[in-house]
């Protein structure tokens, strides 16, 4: 729909004038309406498989932030009845993340969580709270030109992938003195899926891994999603973005590849959540990753139809926090039994 409004602009100038110098100048009324076809076509192509590429991959990659919805939002872990803290970490490129610390009470363990594309921290509070009432910290932060956070080029997830091993450093040196250092499970939504599997990939300091909804490969869901929101040809529009996007970020996207991340990721215990209702992102996708994995201990949720991409904790947060509560007790352990708990 998005293609076929532009082609309908772009046609308006034309058409006003070809068509108003072919009312005036009779005698060469059909060469003018040729040249005019053509200049027509000529300019679109230009503009869909020149300029569009460039402009998208440009836009993507300077312009990305948190979209005008989730800026307005004003929730906290204080919303929830949890006393958390304000921080500021840097990561190894020198991005300063903002972000909320929740320390875990009676088990010794963290949560840190990773938003998708054009969101905020804010989108992963749901998940966070119900881990913290259930005695896990939790660490939620905005991404690197999302939010609070500095700017920085976004990539989609690979240098992304610096912000989640900022927050795994951020958790080590805060309790470097402990006696024993709390676990660390990784969790990310959409982007922040493959975020988070890729900076799986680089580290061993994690004792679990969650993925909502994450995508293949950078290549693969160009190609998607240039045909669901553009319906534009997959891979000639697709291939020509990614050249641009490559030119401006510096690196080879092909080496965002969940498939390839998980296979060089520690075999931690893994929960996968897909949905069948998710047009961005195949739920055979989820179930790929679900199979490869080497992890001894995995589980794969599929919600149904009725349920777009990453909307499963909003439509369904009992259950969400059901599963997501029974997997970090079987991946970390039961809570330590107390006096109060007998």
């Amino acid at each position: 729909m998005a293609t076929v409004v532009l082609l309908g602009l772009l046609f308006l100038p034309f058409l006003l004038i070809g068509g108003g110098a072919a009312i005036f100048w009779r005698s060469r009324r059909r060469q003018l309406l040729r040249w005019t076809g053509i200049s027509y076509l000529l300019t679109a192509v230009v503009i869909l498989f020149g300029v569009g590429p460039y402009f998208s991959a440009w836009w993507l990659v300077h312009q990305t932030g948190t979209r005008t919805q989730d800026r307005h939002l004003k929730d906290t872990p204080a919303s929830y009845g949890l006393t958390y803290e304000e921080i500021v970490f840097e990561t190894r490129d020198s991005v300063r993340l903002s972000g909320w610390f929740i320390p875990p009470t009676n088990r010794n363990a963290v949560l840190l969580c990773t938003h998708g594309l054009f969101r905020n921290r804010v989108e992963m509070l749901p998940i966070a709270m119900a881990a913290c009432k259930a005695g896990y910290g939790a660490l939620l932060y905005d991404s690197r030109s999302h939010g609070s956070s500095g700017k920085a080029k976004v990539s989609f997830g690979y240098f992304e992938r610096n912000d989640v091993l900022a927050g795994i450093q951020y958790i080590r040196r805060r309790y470097q003195d402990a006696s024993e250092q709390p676990r660390i499970a990784l969790m990310g939504i959409s982007m922040g899926a493959v975020t988070t599997l890729a900076a799986a990939a680089e580290s061993k300091n994690y004792s679990a891994l969650i993925l909502d909804s994450p995508f293949s490969s950078l290549r693969e869901t160009v190609a998607d999603h240039t045909w669901l929101f553009f319906k534009m040809p997959r891979y000639t529009f697709a291939s020509l973005f990614l050249f641009w996007f490559e030119q401006l970020t510096g690196f080879n996207s092909d080496l965002l590849d969940s498939h390839s991340a998980l296979q060089r990721a520690a075999p931690v215990p893994l929960l996968v959540i897909g949905s069948e209702g998710d047009r961005r992102i195949p739920a055979g996708i989820a179930r790929s990753l679900y199979e490869e994995s080497r992890a001894p201990l995995k589980k794969l949720k599929m919600f149904g139809k009725e349920v777009p991409h990453g909307a499963a904790i909003r439509m369904y947060p009992g259950e969400y926090s059901a599963i997501l509560l029974d997997f970090l007790e079987a991946a970390l352990g039961p809570a330590p039994v107390t006096a109060a708990t007998l």
